[in-house]
């Protein structure tokens, strides 16, 4: 590490924000209610927050403070789920001794197998744990 040329250092973050929205400026994604890269979940984060808010904003016909706050009613509850860290927390992904990090090591070999294998795939089945509404019969307006 103290000769490594490529080596980097970071902290492990999450962002929880009271409001996602001000005025005509809405937050999506990492930018509004990063999990951190320890949940696996950022992606679908994303993806299900632009699919409600450009649903929402549709469905809200130009009204954006409606669409605005539509969105963060149907994502928080989801997000807040989805950034409840994984067993071990941090302390399992950024271990602080050398005992911890050959446990790490032994976790990651062993992740795809029995009982490891469960902790994994329920922290996973998170992506999947919203009702998303449909919004298909909509058209949207261009504001002019």
């Amino acid at each position: 590490m103290r000769t490594a040329p490529d080596f980097a250092f970071d902290s492990l973050g999450q962002v929880h924000l009271d409001r996602w929205s001000r005025g005509r400026v809405v937050l999506l994604g990492d930018a509004g209610y990063c999990p951190t890269p320890l949940t696996g979940l950022g992606t679908s984060l994303a993806l299900v927050g632009g699919y409600l808010l450009a649903g929402e904003l549709a469905a809200a016909r130009g009204d954006h403070r409606a669409a605005f706050a539509a969105y963060e009613r149907l994502m928080r509850p989801h997000v807040a789920a989805s950034q409840q860290l994984p067993p071990g927390g941090t302390g399992g992904y950024a271990p602080r001794s050398a005992l911890a990090i050959r446990m790490r090591a032994a976790s990651m070999r062993w992740m795809t197998r029995w009982p490891l294998r469960n902790a994994m795939a329920a922290q996973f089945a998170k992506a999947g744990d919203i009702a998303l509404p449909e919004y298909s019969d909509l058209t949207p307006v261009h504001p002019g």
